[in-house]
């Protein structure tokens, strides 16, 4: 607040006088009862100070007060703002928007709020005071943008929009970093969310033009595996993306979170109004070709993209991809391949057959010509599009080296073949920095009295945790209390606080519920599980640190695959986490070949018994547990 004017100031006559200094960010005040002078005065760049009055025009008024060397405001009874902590908290273009807001409460100001001119990366000014830290520029630019919406919101329509315009100036720094791309981009994104550039953030104002283009038939907000390490991608290509996606309003559930990871590399999103499906040929066809008109129409509004980005799942967006690569050959093609597309987890086939329409027709000609004979069994919706972007992307990225080795190994035409392993590359689903694990707030409480697990995810034939409750139930009761197991999933009991969809009939999540008590294995432990709902992306994160281990799993490959060719996205969440990792590792998996802070075999309750006994131990070794150290379990299995 400002200063408190003396007892024996005349109260009708007392003002404060602030003095603000824009260069050097110094803010001073004194109470006065002399005669009363003008109630703002500017001081120009060569020292000599003048008085604001009218008539002034808003863009008049926005250029005296950004070429301004200080600024003397009068605030009659020591009303006002206090310069003193706009200083500290919005510095140099803090100060100016407020005293700008002061003159527009001054003076009565005409004409428009002219645009937020020049548009980024156009050498705007700067203090200088930042050089290339991208954590000290962040932090400027946030609390600037903040104090200027707080000047904003002291006045109203166009004053309000000549205002704003202080936050080109602000974002300078950040628009000119930006601009160099690569490592120091990233760096300054992270720290800029870090520092709180939230949803309202202006990133439009940082992000500067359009430099490539993302097909993702499922993105975020709209909650999916795919959609996150969608997100995580665009963050390590740390590139400026247009994004075209399907909608899936009333499909699927939404997560804002998400967006806090990908906002800083999205220049736009365009959800298309169409039905999403999992395997049907029209609407994978729908998809592709509005995708593609879409993406020309901004090419020839103007759009330069270095790169097209296309993911799978969801292989919709393969198809988008190459009805773009085939009239916009120019454009860089990267392919990702989350898991073998048309292959099951048991490694048998899976998709149905393609008709041959006019959509696919001259595809299959081209392809044909191109690389020979293409077999009846290949024209399924998920084969068809891998072997699509194995003949025409310009770089095919696996999220590991036996997914690689199992799909490249299906390519039965040589040439073919070998020009999927030139241009093939392995990037395991990129880990986030450890500043996204303490971005959400977490009411999640855990006690100090007992070892807590974590899973976290869904649960499928080929993969459950019955081995840690076998485990649980071999262990002895005083070993067995201090442990506590928590789920969390989508389909939990009603009397755990899950919900029916209002979509799903009473059977169909009856059954959804029982698979998940089923891959938990619940019967006899039930006071030691607790199941909550699944959580937004980047609460579960938040949440992940405050348990002891998280347990990872391996999907049981069958006998159809040469190797494990899956490695489960959730490594790379856990690893980033302050929380200690359990892996149940299939024999020879990637997984095997990672840095778990505990393993064990998958399916071996004896092993996974004996690391839970020893987990135990580690937490609680000051006190006596009970049993004589000969009833403990074998070393089978640990670390």
């Amino acid at each position: 607040m400002p200063p408190q004017a003396s007892s024996d100031v005349p109260k009708l006559n007392r003002r404060v006088v602030w003095t603000v200094d824009f260069s050097s960010l110094s803010v001073s005040s004194a109470v006065s009862d002399a005669p009363a002078g003008p109630p703002l005065e500017l001081m120009a760049p060569a020292g000599s100070w003048t008085a604001v009055v009218p008539p002034l025009t808003r863009a008049e008024a926005f250029e005296r007060v950004s070429s301004a060397a200080a600024a003397r405001i009068t605030a009659p009874g020591g009303e006002g703002a206090d310069f003193s902590a706009i200083a500290a908290a919005g510095g140099e273009f803090g100060l100016r928007a407020w005293t700008l807001a002061a003159v527009c409460e001054t003076v009565q100001l005409t004409g428009p709020a002219a645009p937020m001119q020049p548009e980024p990366g156009s050498g705007r000014r700067g203090t200088g005071r930042t050089g290339d830290d991208p954590s000290r520029i962040a932090e400027d630019a946030v609390s600037a943008v903040a104090s200027i919406h707080e000047a904003m919101a002291t006045v109203t329509g166009a004053d309000a929009g000549i205002v704003q315009r202080f936050i080109v100036h602000a974002l300078a720094p950040a628009a000119e970093l930006y601009a160099r791309g690569g490592e120091l981009r990233r760096a300054l994104c992270d720290a800029l969310t870090f520092a709180g550039a939230g949803f309202s953030f202006p990133w439009d104002r940082v992000r500067g033009q359009v430099e490539s283009l993302a097909v993702l038939y499922n993105f975020s907000p709209f909650q999916d595996t795919g959609s996150t390490v969608a997100s995580k991608r665009l963050r390590v290509f740390a590139e400026n993306f247009d994004v075209i996606s399907c909608s899936f309003l009333q499909h699927k559930k939404q997560d804002p979170t998400v967006e806090l990871i990908s906002r800083p590399y999205v220049s736009s999103k365009r959800f298309l109004p169409l039905t999403p499906s999992w395997a049907s040929w029209p609407a994978y066809r729908a998809f592709a070709e509005k995708a593609a008109e879409v993406a020309s129409d901004r090419i020839a509004d103007g759009a330069v993209y270095r790169r097209l980005y296309t993911r799978a799942m969801w292989a919709p967006s393969l198809y988008a991809g190459i009805c773009i690569k085939q009239v916009h050959d120019g454009i860089p093609w990267t392919v990702e391949f989350s898991d073998p597309l048309s292959l099951d987890v048991e490694g048998a086939a899976r998709g149905g057959a393609i008709p041959r329409d006019d959509f696919t027709t001259g595809l299959i000609d081209r392809w044909e010509a191109d690389f020979g004979y293409m077999e009846p069994g290949d024209l399924t919706i998920f084969r068809f599009a891998e072997l699509l972007a194995y003949a025409y992307a310009d770089s095919l990225i696996f999220t590991n080296d036996h997914q690689r080795q199992v799909m490249l190994s299906t390519i039965r035409q040589p040439r073919l073949r070998e020009r999927a392993e030139g241009i093939a590359v392995v990037s395991h689903h990129p880990t986030l920095d450890a500043g996204f694990y303490d971005l959400a707030q977490t009411d999640y409480v855990v006690d100090d009295d007992h070892v807590h697990l974590g899973y976290f995810g869904e649960f499928y034939t080929a993969r459950g945790i019955t081995e840690i409750t076998d485990a649980l139930r071999a262990l002895p009761e005083h070993v067995r209390s201090r442990i506590r197991l928590h789920v969390f999933t989508n389909y939990i009991p009603e009397s755990a606080g899950g919900v029916k969809p209002a979509s799903f009939s009473r059977p169909q999540f009856d059954l959804l519920v029982r698979r998940t008590l089923d891959g938990v294995g619940v019967e006899g432990v039930e006071d030691r599980i607790t199941f909550n709902s699944s959580l937004p992306y980047l609460r579960f994160l938040a949440v992940s640190q405050a348990l002891d281990y998280l347990v990872v799993t391996d999907a049981q490959s069958g006998s159809g695959h040469a190797v494990n060719p899956y490695l489960p996205s959730k490594w790379s969440d856990y690893r980033g986490s302050a929380a200690r990792v359990w892996a149940l590792e299939e024999s020879g998996s990637v997984l095997s070949g990672m840095d778990p802070d505990v393993r064990t075999p998958i399916g071996d309750s004896h092993a996974a018994r004996a690391a839970l006994w020893n987990m135990v131990t580690d937490k609680f070794a000051d006190e006596l547990l009970g049993d004589p150290i000969d009833d403990r379990p074998s070393e089978r299995g640990q670390p």
